[in-house]
């Protein structure tokens, strides 16, 4: 930091900081607070994406492996091979997909945003909007640094930063980050001197590169030149070569308008062809854009008022929102966004700050908090969207300073900035302490979210596996009675909470059988399954929980449950006739009851034609055929060719066909 820096005139001799020392600082509070959680578990999606993900395990040595891994992930329309091309690193690195490894690469990334947070605020600060303001050049530095510590200890990002998987968020943000510093530090200079066309299309041929590596990422990356958009007509206004150029000014405002404005006539008119559907849910897309609109409020005061009680990595006891006026806070919250966004447009001038972090708020959450079919909150999709807000806070706690003292402005901010991080730092501590167990993890969800379906879910499974530990040890029966009834107490208040999940319904059926056998013939659980059989739409979830169910009764020797489960399925199969996972339970479950094979294979072949994209199907039917039809095999293995575009499946292919 140079002398001018330390000595800000008219700050009467006050002394700020060294540069250095509040970077170390807020470089302290970020390892202090993650640390004690960077050994803390893998769960949920990281699970199915890397533990359970044979293909990223790999020993590197053969080309091919690298392709199949890195595109071995089914999230998002392009598979995040970026992100995954890191998680295999980290698997060779390790010799095992560990916690440690994973976490502490997060936590680095996590570290580089920060700086690049740094620097694109201080690119902001210096743009024409902004220095119209009464903010001297010398404190840019500082009020940068004060918004990148912000954002870094803030305790709504130990979500992103802690679960695993969330490096497709953390890298879909450093490319994010990066194009928007370069777009500022071009544009910049076209403000002050202009640019040739040579040099524009060079900036948008980069700006276009990096949001594609973003969405190879994770698709949000996609974001980028809406971002930029954002940038250009909150900060910049048209100002090219120092003078207001109004058809730059419309020109953009048409682009920031344009991308909205499609989605919504899309939306309107073709509900359809929105990318997904809503069969998988269990709300619609009304009801969804809907309560969206106070989801992004009460992610606004989560971010103001970082209270981690209100925190937690579930938070399906949100309510949903079934009109405009249930809950009657729905039609408050639609008003005062759009109220906002009037604001934030026709007063853009005036209002500078707020407009751009409003706007690239909400722009941060245009991709997964409206129309995608996509579960209801999940606070990492936060990570992005909070960068403009955290600068936007930074600049406020100056202007407080000014108002405080009008001598030492720069002191008094320092006071402020370091009251604020200190009480981020120690939120952050212990909220990550949280997650330094999946033990503590879940009880800490059930704790914070109470009425939480899938909190208390977990908590029963972690439970389960505690149960399970002091069972073998035998030493303990007390405490091997108490944790049993604390997990079905627990799984019973799921089901209480969702009487329509399966998870719920099936873990009860599979504990009381096993542990409560009374209750199990008191309460019929398979019952309640076929009552909504019918209606019920089937989550990823549910599926998860409908195969743990088929391996748990091809263990029991009854026939008749067998047989109860089997009719359960096949009304699920036909309910959803695509769904080649289903029927694959059928046929298992038919062979185990001793069932003719070609009982299943009409519903294969209907799987087949319903799926045009389905790679299970045509897999189900080679194993069928196989050793029986040779013709019927090969055709199916054409079929399965054919579908498998990525040749993810080339080396099991290639086996069956190996002489």
């Amino acid at each position: 930091m140079s002398g001018s820096d330390n000595n800000i005139p008219g700050d009467k001799g006050a002394v700020f900081p060294r540069f250095w020392l509040l970077v170390l600082a807020c470089l302290l509070g970020v390892l202090l607070g993650y640390g004690p959680a960077l050994d803390g578990p893998l769960f949920f999606d990281d699970e199915p994406n890397l533990l359970n993900n044979s293909a990223a395990q790999i020993d590197g040595h053969h080309f091919d492996d690298w392709r199949l891994a890195i595109m071995s992930n089914d999230s998002g329309l392009l598979h995040r091979p970026l992100a995954m091309f890191t998680f295999v690193l980290n698997y060779l690195a390790a010799g095992e997909f560990t916690g440690f490894s994973l976490k502490l690469t997060n936590l680095l990334i996590h570290l580089a945003n920060g700086l690049l947070v740094y620097w694109v605020a201080l690119g902001l600060l210096r743009t024409p909007a902004l220095r119209a303001m009464p903010v001297p050049d010398a404190v840019h530095r500082s009020l940068a640094v004060g918004a990148a510590a912000l954002w870094l200890l803030h305790p709504l990002h130990v979500s992103t930063v802690l679960y695993a998987v969330q490096r497709m968020a953390l890298l879909s943000s450093f490319f994010c980050l990066g194009g928007l510093l370069l777009f500022l530090r071009s544009r910049l200079r076209w403000a002050e001197r202009g640019g040739g066309a040579g040099e524009v299309l060079a900036t948008l041929l980069w700006l276009l590169i990096l949001s594609g590596l973003g969405a190879l990422s994770k698709e949000n990356g996609a974001l980028l030149p809406w971002l930029v958009v954002v940038v250009e007509v909150t900060l910049f206004q048209g100002v090219w070569q120092r003078r207001h150029r109004p058809w730059l000014e419309r020109l953009a405002l048409f682009f920031l308008l344009a991308p909205a404005l499609a989605l919504a006539l899309l939306t309107w008119w073709v509900p359809d062809a929105l990318p997904g559907n809503y069969s998988g849910r269990e709300f619609t897309l009304h009801e969804r854009l809907l309560t969206q609109g106070r989801v992004l409020w009460l992610y606004l005061q989560w971010l103001a008022v970082p209270n981690i009680l209100q925190m937690g990595f579930f938070h399906d006891d949100i309510a949903i929102s079934t009109s405009l006026f249930s809950p009657l806070t729905t039609v408050f919250a639609v008003i005062a966004w759009a109220l906002l966004l009037l604001v934030c447009l026709v007063w853009r001038r005036r209002f500078p700050v707020l407009a751009f972090a409003l706007l690239f708020y909400l722009v941060g959450h245009s991709m997964e908090s409206t129309v995608l079919p996509l579960e209801m909150v999940f606070e990492h999709r936060n990570y992005l969207s909070s960068v403009g807000l955290a600068i936007a806070l930074s600049i406020t706690l100056y202007y407080l300073a000014r108002r405080l003292s009008q001598n030492t402005p720069l002191l008094q901010y320092a006071r402020l900035l370091g009251l604020a991080t200190l009480l981020l730092a120690g939120l952050l501590l212990l909220r990550a302490q949280a997650w330094g167990t999946s033990d503590t993890l879940a009880k800490f969800n059930v704790m914070n979210h109470p009425e939480s379906a899938r909190a208390n879910f977990y908590y029963g499974l972690s439970l389960m596996e505690q149960f399970a530990r002091v069972k073998a040890k035998g030493d303990d029966l007390e405490r091997e009675q108490l944790l049993a009834v604390a997990t079905r107490e627990h799984f019973l208040k799921m089901h209480a909470l969702d009487g329509r999940d399966f998870a719920g319904i099936i873990m009860l059926y599979q504990f009381d059988t096993i542990h409560f056998p009374r209750l199990a013939a008191e309460n019929d659980w398979l019952g309640r399954l076929e009552a909504l059989a019918s209606t019920r739409r089937l989550q990823s979830s549910d599926r998860t929980a409908l195969g743990a169910l088929v391996d748990f009764v091809r263990s029991t020797p009854d026939p008749a449950v067998k047989g109860r489960v089997l009719a359960l399925v096949e009304r699920l199969s036909d309910r959803y006739p695509w769904d080649a996972q289903l029927v694959g339970h059928v046929y298992v479950l038919q062979l185990e009851l001793g069932r003719p094979r070609q009982d299943v294979l009409a519903r294969l072949e209907r799987a087949l034609a319903t799926n045009s994209r389905s790679l299970l199907a045509p897999a189900h039917l080679v194993g069928y055929h196989a050793r029986e039809d040779t013709l019927a095999t090969y055709e199916a293995l054409q079929v399965w060719w054919r579908r498998d575009g990525l040749r993810r499946e080339l080396p099991v292919i290639k086996e069956l066909l190996a002489p």
